[in-house]
């Protein structure tokens, strides 16, 4: 999550195309680690009997997610100017996943041979 929020702000700043793709990649690279991840830890962890429950709830976050970050993008690019609006998701993304890591220390320290702790 800190390499993607990152990614997004320093794609923010970027000025030269080239530069400005090569953060988008690299965004959307580190987006598709953490969602291995995360499915990992979904299916591994979750009880037997919930995880049919989990996935749908993880299917409506991950579908509905990006939606609402959207639409504060776009209101926050037209309030203020779309380098703000990048930089400052980029910015709130790194925060955001630095302040669960401290409250939800279990994440932190997962460990696939005991899944549930």
């Amino acid at each position: 999550m800190i390499i993607y929020g990152a990614a997004v702000t320093a794609f923010g700043f970027s000025r030269v195309l080239w530069l400005g793709v090569l953060f988008l990649a690299l965004s959307g690279a580190a987006d598709l680690v953490s969602a291995a991840y995360r499915t990992t830890i979904l299916q591994v962890a979750a009880p037997d009997n919930l995880r049919g429950r989990l996935q749908g709830v993880f299917i409506v976050v991950v579908s509905g997610g990006p939606r609402l970050g959207d639409f504060t993008a776009g209101s926050t690019a037209a309030l203020l100017t779309p380098t703000i609006a990048l930089a400052g998701d980029g910015i709130a993304c790194i925060v955001g996943g630095l302040a669960f890591s401290a409250w939800q220390r279990g994440f932190v320290a997962y460990d696939a041979e005991h899944p549930v702790s």
